[in-house]
């Protein structure tokens, strides 16, 4: 991941270059924009300078393509997470459609980014946080529940992201002793892309994607159909534990 400096002009409506104190979250966004581009919507923050049309901005903005743009020192405050602008770092996210799902690219870059930022700052990734847990606004889309998406559903998505945090900031994510007490054990990853499920079902909805080929921790098997599941520790969801796709380790 590379982060290009494009710093907004300071100004009160979008880089007002208000000091930053101490930060303790990061906030995710998607930019509602479908289609967009990070550059353009830097731009859109920078000619707020002039426009003056609303009060608004992020520090960073992902790109479709994983592209990262800087658009505020992140010892200055950003208008984009309402009341916890005064400790928060944002980062806003373009995505190509209006489901508000992320690229594979986009979400890689953003992983990568808050892994950096959650050292940086002496956080975990327990400590990103959802535009939407912090107003109930529906932002990010994808990861935020809605008449079509249940509360479910949307947290898995953003457990399975947190999960992506946390091998990308090197820590052990679901390792635990070789013989634990309450059953559960751990497994490899060997898919490239093996995807996190609502259910033990091939026709549950599919919460989130792993691409690490990482070790995770089952905690709970089921049967479905003729398939073995397996429900992640995380709490993202089920994965099937057929021997193409994982390994007991």
């Amino acid at each position: 991941m590379e982060i290009k400096e494009m710093f907004l002009t300071p100004n009160k409506y979008s880089r007002p270059q208000i000091p930053l104190k101490k930060v303790t979250k990061i906030a995710v966004h998607y930019v509602g924009n479908p289609g967009s581009s990070a550059i353009a919507n830097r731009n859109y923050f920078d000619g707020l300078a002039k426009s003056g049309a609303r009060y608004v901005s992020a520090h960073f903005v992902v790109g479709l393509g994983g592209e990262v743009i800087q658009c505020i020192p992140t010892d200055e405050i950003s208008y984009c997470t309402n009341q916890a602008n005064s400790c928060s770092v944002s980062i806003e996210c373009c995505h190509p459609d209006s489901t508000g799902r992320f690229t594979a690219e986009t979400e890689t870059a953003l992983a990568e980014l808050c892994a950096y930022l959650c050292r940086k700052f002496s956080l975990s990734a327990d400590d990103i946080i959802r535009h939407y847990d912090v107003t109930g606004k529906q932002c990010p889309l994808y990861w935020s529940p809605t008449r079509y998406t249940s509360a479910e559903v949307a947290n898995a998505r953003f457990a399975a992201f947190k999960v992506r945090v946390k091998q990308a900031m090197g820590c052990e994510v679901g390792i635990i002793e070789d013989k634990p007490a309450d059953g559960s054990f751990r497994v490899r990853v060997l898919d490239d892309a093996l995807n996190i499920r609502a259910q033990p079902s091939l026709t549950a909805k599919i919460c989130g994607v792993i691409r690490d080929k990482g070790v995770y921790t089952i905690v709970e098997t089921q049967h479905g159909g003729n398939i073995l599941w397996g429900k992640l520790k995380s709490g993202a969801g089920w994965i099937s534990l057929g021997s193409k796709y994982v390994k007991r380790i």
